[in-house]
């Protein structure tokens, strides 16, 4: 039981690190974007369409996948996944035209899509009945050290050697990632696998009221709003000046906050509660540095360090809500509607803020369309605080 309960603790560096994994395979098209506009011939829409295209299958494989990971366990499914993710992500550093290069986008999205439900769903396996808030603090510093470590190298190692070179390194992590998984992960309960077949998991769903629906509305409006500013920011910082390298470094800045704040935000959490607060402080604060950006240029740092603050509110937050809602066997399904709006957010964000670019021939509308985005999260938030929802089953209860 001993060794169980230490356990949790490689589970959640397991888990950590295949999210690492996503973030450097999905952040690796912003440093390339202006590379990639001339390589491929491409607008700046197309070419932000990239992060749409990895993200895309998240509209549609989430709820499915996490489905499949309630029913048939994370270790094969999530296995499957990242397979899936290599594999794309090798198409994409041999493509030589965009049709090929957004080809690899989707295969790698489609694991991509299942891994970001299979993560939390065996963390809150683990985790379900105590720091749960501390768990997901730790888990969302993957997402920020992964964008970090992407803009902030990919770029100068796209200049120096190619942009090929950058994608097979983002390759060789997703490798590490898969051989990790199959040798480390096990299942807290022998013969993992839910009871409930797709009509519990519909009845629970119904008997929430809603509530992991507007957590996923709001996760998907942070998304719009936070992927746009990283898939444009370096092309913004260089056309305002700044060298490559430190253009990614200033782009990378907001997620420098949430690697030192989110664990503890997560112990705050666990203490107080309040989760929809934590959210919608965080979406409105995020708001409000983005459309600062344009418009004081010269503090771009400390704005863009500011937004890091409100990411650690918010994120932790958000993956705590789903065990407020559904019992533990049905986080596959909860963390599936996050997946699938994260998937939307992204989908039609870059791609809108990216058409605003094209036709104004700045940025300064599209950082407002990214505040804008960003902001509406806190509206879903509110909503949930005056509907007073509350779980229907305790968070480790299985009958």
């Amino acid at each position: 039981m001993n060794t169980n309960n230490g356990y949790r603790w490689n589970i959640l560096v397991l888990a950590t690190f295949c999210i690492l994994t996503f973030g450097i395979i999905l952040q690796s098209i912003p440093p390339l974007i202006g590379i990639l506009v001339e390589a491929l011939n491409v607008s700046y829409a197309r070419a932000g369409a990239l992060m749409g295209m990895f993200t895309f299958a998240s509209i549609f494989l989430s709820l499915p996948g996490g489905m499949l990971a309630d029913r048939y366990g994370a270790k094969n499914v999530g296995l499957v996944a990242l397979v899936s993710m290599a594999l794309g992500t090798a198409i994409v550093a041999s493509g030589n035209s965009y049709w090929v290069v957004a080809s690899g986008r989707l295969v790698a999205g489609i694991g991509a899509a299942v891994l970001l439900v299979v993560t939390p769903k065996i963390i809150t396996s683990w985790f379900f009945d105590r720091e749960i808030g501390l768990s997901m603090g730790i888990f969302n510093i993957a997402m920020p050290l992964g964008t970090i470590l992407a803009l902030n190298f990919m770029g100068a190692i796209a200049y120096r050697f190619s942009w090929q070179t950058s994608i097979w390194i983002s390759f060789a992590v997703g490798v590490v990632a898969l051989c990790l998984f199959l040798t480390v992960y096990r299942s807290r309960k022998t013969g993992e696998q839910a009871p409930p077949g797709f009509t519990g998991l519909l009845t629970v769903a119904k008997q929430a009221g809603g509530g992991v629906w507007l957590v996923g509305i709001s996760w998907g409006l942070f998304n719009a709003g936070i992927i746009s500013f990283f898939t444009y920011a370096p092309d913004y910082f260089v056309s305002r000046g700044a060298e490559i390298s430190r253009a990614g470094l200033l782009a990378s800045y907001p997620m420098w906050g949430s690697i030192v704040l989110a664990p503890l935000v997560g112990m705050l959490i666990d203490r107080f509660g309040n989760k929809w607060l934590f959210v919608s402080i965080g979406s409105g604060g995020i708001a409000v540095f983005l459309y600062l950006i344009p418009h004081f240029t010269g503090q771009a740092a400390m704005l863009s360090l500011s937004i890091g603050v409100f990411i650690a509110l918010l994120t932790p937050a958000i993956f705590s809500l789903p065990a407020e809602i559904l019992p533990e066997h049905t986080m596959g399904f909860a963390f599936g509607i996050l997946g699938t709006t994260f998937g939307l957010g992204i989908s039609v964000g870059p791609y809108f803020v990216g058409s605003l670019r094209d036709a104004s021939g700045d940025y300064l509308w599209s950082f407002t369309a990214m505040a804008i985005l960003s902001g509406l999260g806190t509206v879903p938030m509110i909503i949930l605080k005056m509907r007073g929802n509350r779980p229907t089953a305790e968070p480790g209860d299985i009958s």
